[in-house]
């Protein structure tokens, strides 16, 4: 008994049987990246391109480097530094890979970088996909649908920005998600992540504020750990008023969020604010009304959702909110697939 994947209490796991543990998960890993390998080529070309509004970290994956091209991004790039040191074995890894009709203006380091950084991105996308599929095993999901949940968690992130390092943020909120049972490693998950990006720190607060908050249960289960992704947030601002880099000043100063907000809400009602911040957000929203709670997600999860937007709708610009609130699809994935899987259930019942 226990929960699926951990250890009973007091058993020691050797390392032969984590390795054994992790054989399947990474031979799976290994055939996902290599049956799915276009979708690697799909983001290095949408990335080297400039084809999509994307935040663009190869100078300061170069900056890290000490390449040519590199230069220290603004708040709040700069402060995402492990996601360069993520990216950064990449870098010398992959071969060369030029690509037809290249803007001549891209230096060869530049190419690389952004090869590093889709290779990261592809990887990341890959492996939150196998992190929902673990989350479904479990909430005592069968693997059938399981393997929906990982399929519905690589689509939905079709909504971030898969050029830039979303994929990574949303693959450690999966991870935060399944190991929040166990406190050690949600702890050292949850310090890791405020320098990789400070949207996993926030999304999983926000989820764990909210379930302490209404639930007796949930405090008593969650309570430190409410507190440990907490001291995440706040370690991260303390990052920023330590540091200080320079952009995006608004988001430290509760003097500009009425006119952000303001401006948000005008951009909203655009069609580009309609296409990116209101479908994604729609989409979530349907998902997590229309899902069954199973396992560790429970139906006040939904609250997730209007707590990030207003948290976009004063900390981001324009067009934002829709990505931002993504990261919270693992929340809703497995939910939904439990309830695609009753009613497909009750179909096939019918029908017979």
């Amino acid at each position: 008994p226990g929960e699926p994947g951990i250890p009973p209490a007091g058993k020691r796991l050797s390392l032969r049987s984590i390795s054994v543990k992790l054989r399947q998960p990474g031979l799976c890993f290994a055939a996902l990246a290599v049956l799915l390998h276009p979708v690697f080529f799909v983001i290095y070309r949408l990335a080297a391109f400039n084809t999509v509004p994307r935040d663009d970290y190869a100078p300061f994956l170069l900056w890290l480097l000490g390449q040519p091209g590199g230069a220290l991004p603004g708040s709040p790039y700069g402060y995402r530094l492990l996601s360069m040191v993520a990216a950064a074995p990449f870098y010398y890894a992959l071969p060369p890979l030029p690509l037809t009709n290249t803007p001549v203006d891209l230096s060869a380091p530049y190419l690389k970088a952004t090869a590093a950084l889709s290779a990261l991105a592809f990887l990341a996308w890959i492996a939150n996909a196998m992190l929902a599929y673990a989350c479904a095993i479990a909430a005592h999901l069968e693997r059938r649908d399981a393997v929906i949940v990982g399929a519905l968690a690589f689509v939905l992130m079709l909504y971030v920005q898969i050029t830039a390092i979303d994929p990574l943020a949303i693959a450690l909120v999966s991870a935060g998600i399944l190991l929040v049972r166990r406190p050690w490693p949600f702890a050292a998950l949850v310090a890791v992540s405020v320098p990789i990006n400070e949207k996993v720190a926030m999304v999983l607060a926000v989820w764990l504020v909210i379930r302490c908050a209404l639930s007796r249960a949930d405090r008593a289960e969650f309570g430190w750990r409410m507190v440990t992704a907490v001291l995440g947030v706040a370690a991260y601002v303390a990052l920023v008023r330590a540091i200080h880099l320079p952009a995006n000043a608004y988001q430290l100063d509760p003097a500009h969020y009425g006119s952000t907000l303001r401006d948000n809400l005008a951009a909203y009602a655009s069609p580009r604010g309609l296409l990116l911040n209101v479908l994604p957000i729609l989409v979530l929203a349907a998902m997590a009304l229309a899902g069954r709670p199973c396992g560790l997600f429970r139906r006040t999860d939904t609250l997730v959702i209007p707590a990030l937007i207003a948290v976009a709708l004063v900390l981001t610009q324009f067009f934002q909110a829709g990505r931002i609130v993504m990261h919270a699809a693992p929340l809703f994935v497995v939910p939904a697939a439990a309830a695609l899987s009753g009613w497909l259930g009750q179909v096939g019942d019918a029908k017979a």
